[in-house]
């Protein structure tokens, strides 16, 4: 049996989608375990029987948040490969565990893993990078390839939708569920083919159609801090604003690149907010350890936090503008 468990983003979903068209399985021997970008503690969903004897793919989830299960697993008989770039401090060694693990801020996992697969889909990986906001690293890949204007921004707009369909409280928030989706673009020899689909339920275009209203409705959102150092936005309690929220931070920090964007989303709970932070484009160190700070987590660029109190919410954003002044 393969598990295949993955980040619901673009870096989780495009690395999958490398390996199993290098290393295809049939569906019948397949289990897809997924679920929102933030859902990062992925492995505590195998089974012991799932995992008994079976060889496990984490791809573009914290090791840190994964390491009980992971060992878990491990006992249950499971190999184990681990591809990820976040911050990785609980790190072991197990006969069975084959780690590729960079947290450098110019890598994703969808670029680890089209190394590990020596170029065979790379087009995807640098669909990967675009969504996972490392424009500059993508545009490099994209001039080594000669790939044309157009091609360069049908991946850019794919990288984008992909990633931001990941972002939500739920499953439900979503346009599709990231294992569905993963198995709507496995039918495309390539990114451009689904870009170029022109079927009006076609993942693409139903991404594209989500992606224009949920900005519109993002461009009235309130900016509670703006200097020099850092712009923080507080969005609604709206499916909208949840899905689209990492996608603006973002867009800001592309935008304004000497300044840090802080997001921050009202959860459920009516006393916690999700926070995404995304470090000056100049600057690209420190979001992950910040939130650390605050029970989140993250990398060098980026980071987040899923349960900051309300009230703390200007402690945080001083943190942030104290780490970067």
């Amino acid at each position: 049996m393969y598990v295949d468990v993955f980040n619901g983003d673009a870096d989780g979903i495009f690395s999958l989608i490398q390996l199993r068209k290098v290393f295809p399985v049939d569906a019948a021997s397949q289990v897809l375990i997924s679920g929102v970008k933030r859902d990062n503690a992925l492995l505590g969903r195998v089974s012991n029987s799932q995992a008994r004897d079976a060889v496990v793919h984490a791809l573009d989830i914290s090791f840190d948040k994964n390491t009980d299960d992971l060992r878990r697993l491990l006992s249950q008989g499971a190999s184990v490969f681990y591809c990820d770039h976040h911050q990785a401090r609980t790190l072991f060694e197990h006969e069975r565990l084959e780690c590729l693990i960079d947290f450098s801020p110019t890598v994703c996992t969808g670029l680890l893993m089209n190394a590990y697969l020596d170029g065979r889909q790379r087009l995807w990986s640098v669909a990967a990078a675009f969504g996972d906001s490392l424009n500059s690293v993508a545009e490099a890949e994209c001039a080594a390839l000669g790939l044309s204007a157009a091609e360069v921004s049908a991946l850019r707009e794919l990288g984008v939708l992909v990633n931001y369909n990941g972002y939500g409280a739920s499953v439900d928030d979503l346009h599709f569920a990231p294992e569905d989706l993963f198995r709507a673009l496995m039918v495309y020899d390539s990114p451009l083919d689904a870009v170029a689909d022109s079927a009006v339920d076609a993942p693409f275009a139903v991404l594209r159609r989500g992606f224009a209203e949920d900005m519109a409705l993002a461009a009235t959102a309130d900016v509670v801090a703006c200097d020099d150092v850092v712009r923080a936005v507080m969005l609604p309690a709206e499916a909208w604003a949840r899905r689209i929220s990492g996608t603006l931070g973002n867009d800001l920090a592309h935008a304004n690149p000497s300044q840090a964007i802080v997001i921050a989303t009202p959860n459920g709970d009516g006393a916690t907010l999700t926070v995404s932070l995304r470090a000056p484009k100049v600057r690209l160190e420190g979001a992950g350890d910040i939130c650390a700070r605050f029970d989140g987590g993250g990398r060098a660029g980026a980071g987040g936090v899923n349960a900051l109190p309300v009230d703390a919410l200007e402690e945080f954003v001083g943190a942030v503008r104290a780490f970067y002044k």
